[in-house]
């Protein structure tokens, strides 16, 4: 309760902060809100302490669900749909987007300190993650993935004897409660290391932008073996949502949820629905120990931010790239427009606006953050931007920002590829599958999200609320087609 209670005096004392604010970015992988705050079951004692002095968004929404274009979209602050920039990977985003600002060059430009590490683009090295466009991008010289050595001569194993696979190599297991200790990890060395940037800002006035991404809980769920001992398996179950609505088409449910099947331990050929009881079971288990040791990284952050003395003038944002499904519809992974593919955890502290505690239910997205920054910090936001401020929302938690949370995701269908247009309003989620060439509607399906959470039944029969949704939703698609600089000018930089 120690820094609770100092925030709230602080607000009392400086209702106005006096000096510009810092801030501590922290980005996690693959996070659903599986956290104690949101009401799981998940063991996250520090996020949920955070969470106690800080507005948390309670409906809060990626603009697509696969780790590379959801953060180049938040850091651009331009939509998939403007850049077509919709991979896992975004190779060469770079190369293709040379004029636009980014969040971490845009901060830079105005005299702040900017530090990144760990995975804030999609990898954690490399010409994605801009590295020409931060005061410093850093890399823990330490950290692995596997520790075991079985893990090990499981992934040798998959690599000599299972097929070539199209994209990437076979990997070891999908879990391992590892027999190493917390620093070992990559994530631990990068809660090591963001620590120690933060000791080392917090001696100068100059303001301080510190980006620290987390890869947990990514696959493969690996965490110290004292994560897992935190949960007994026997106490999860799959989810009772094993099915889609009726009218979701076959192709946009990622029945096959390729991308965990690069695992040694996961049958190469069985879909989701046929896999065993023993594997669910381990996998989702799996994923609770990887949100747990993440809870225990990122309080590693939180107590060196408090240690340093700059707590009460540095903005905490804690935000994840897209949802996960834990067995939902019959499947795993990402990649889709459902509910829980694309809500995301979303958790803001400002030490200097005293209503933003507790939880608001207002609609907001991911590329909402870099204008809300550069609100928050007295930065003019660059006219490129898409997103809209929610300043207003951590003023009065009680206010609302927008009428609809909107994300897209490519699908192949209809023998042609299409995309996946979705529009998340305060009751329902509504989804047109276009054609990409022609923008024609090939499907649809309407979903009550407030009735019927996990989506297991769809709206029928209510032809006006369709034709008021579809609409919303063609409304939202064209504006993110458009931005306040010329296309040329973001490409080439002129």
């Amino acid at each position: 309760m120690k820094i609770l209670s100092s925030l709230l005096l602080l607000c009392v004392l400086i209702p106005i902060q006096a000096k510009q604010p810092n801030i501590l970015f922290i980005a996690v992988d693959d996070l659903r809100p599986e956290l104690g705050s949101y009401g799981s079951r998940a063991v996250t004692p520090n996020i949920d302490k955070f969470a106690k002095s800080a507005l948390q968004f309670d409906r809060a929404y990626c603009n697509q669900a696969v780790c590379g274009a959801s953060r180049v979209s938040l850091m651009t602050g331009l939509y998939p749909e403007f850049t077509k920039e919709r991979t896992y990977h975004v190779t060469d985003w770079r190369k293709r987007w040379a004029g636009v600002t980014t969040l971490n060059q845009h901060f830079k430009a105005n005299g702040y300190t900017t530090i990144g590490l760990g995975k804030v683009y999609h990898g954690s090295g490399g010409a994605g993650v801009d590295p020409d466009n931060w005061t410093t991008w850093d890399k823990p010289s330490q950290g692995k993935e596997y520790a075991n050595p079985e893990s090990f001569e499981a992934q040798k194993q998959a690599q000599a004897t299972r097929p070539p696979r199209k994209r990437g190599k076979h990997r070891g297991p999908s879990t391992e409660a590892s027999k190493a200790g917390d620093d070992f990890h990559h994530d631990g060395q990068r809660a090591k290391l963001g620590s120690e940037y933060i000791q080392k800002l917090s001696k100068f006035d100059k303001p301080f932008f510190l980006a620290v991404g987390f890869t947990k809980p990514h696959l493969p769920f690996i965490a110290p073996e004292k994560y897992w001992k935190l949960y007994q398996r026997k106490d999860f179950s799959m989810p009772q949502n094993l099915g889609v609505p009726p009218g979701y088409p076959d192709y946009a449910r990622n029945r096959f949820a390729g991308e965990i099947h690069a695992y040694s331990d996961v049958p190469l050929k069985d879909p989701p629905s046929q896999f065993s009881s023993e594997l669910n079971h381990r996998l989702i288990h799996g994923y609770h120990a990887s949100v747990s040791y993440t809870d225990r990284n990122i309080g590693e952050l939180l107590k060196a931010l408090e240690k340093s003395g700059k707590a009460d003038n540095t903005i905490v944002v804690l935000w994840a790239d897209h949802g996960w499904k834990l067995g939902d519809h019959g499947s795993w992974c990402k990649h889709t427009n459902f509910e829980c593919d694309t809500r995301v955890p979303l958790i803001i502290r400002h030490p200097g606006i005293c209503n933003a505690q507790g939880k608001t239910s207002a609609l907001t997205e991911l590329i909402d953050l870099y204008p809300t920054l550069c609100d928050l910090c007295g930065l003019e936001t660059p006219k490129h931007v898409q997103g809209t401020s929610f300043r207003t929302v951590l003023e009065d938690p009680k206010t609302s920002h927008r009428d609809s949370a909107y994300s897209s995701y490519p699908h192949s269908g209809h023998q042609q590829r299409l995309i996946g247009h979705s529009i998340r309003t305060s009751q329902h989620r509504y989804t047109e599958w276009w054609s990409e060439k022609t923008d024609k509607v090939m499907d649809r399906v309407l979903t009550d999200i407030e009735a019927d959470p996990e989506e297991l039944t769809s709206v029928q029969g209510n032809p006006e609320l369709e034709a008021k949704l579809s609409k919303e939703l063609r409304k939202r698609v064209q504006a993110s087609r458009k931005s306040g600089v010329p296309l040329e000018s973001l490409r080439k930089g002129l």
